[in-house]
C-alpha cells in the first residue's frame, strides 16, 4: 500500500486512537452516515473545484501531532485533499476507495442519524 493512503481497515482500528478522521463530504452525507468518531469539514465541492481556501483556513484547526486520514466519496478527492495537507506539512493520506469501500468489515462503526 501506498504511503499517500490507507486502508478502511487501519482506520476502523485506529480511529480516535493515534488516527483523526477527516471526513471532507458535504454535511447532508456526514449526516446521514460516517465514520463514529470523525470530524466534518465539508469541503468536498469546493476540492472538486480545485479551489484549496477551505482546507487551508481550516488547517490551524487539524491536529499536527497525529496521522489524519481524509475521507470522501471513492477516495478520490480525499487523495488531493491529503495531497494538500501534506504540502501543509501534515501527515496526511486518503482512505482507499472513500466511505464506499466501507464496507461489512467495518460495521458496527458507522453513525448514523
Amino acid at each position: 500500500m501506498s504511503n499517500t493512503v490507507i486502508g478502511a481497515e487501519s482506520v476502523r482500528e485506529r480511529a480516535g486512537d493515534d488516527l483523526y478522521v477527516l471526513d471532507i463530504r458535504p454535511t447532508y452525507s456526514y449526516e446521514e452516515s460516517h465514520i463514529e468518531g470523525s470530524h466534518s469539514l465539508p469541503i468536498y465541492d469546493q476540492l472538486k473545484g480545485e479551489n484549496f481556501i477551505g482546507l487551508d483556513v481550516s488547517a490551524d484547526d487539524l491536529p499536527e501531532d497525529r496521522e489524519i486520514a481524509v475521507v470522501c466519496f471513492s477516495g478520490s478527492t480525499a487523495a488531493v485533499a491529503a495531497e494538500r495537507l501534506r504540502e501543509l506539512g501534515f501527515d496526511a493520506k486518503a482512505m482507499r476507495g472513500g466511505i464506499e469501500n466501507w464496507d461489512a468489515a467495518t460495521a458496527g462503526t458507522v453513525a448514523t442519524a
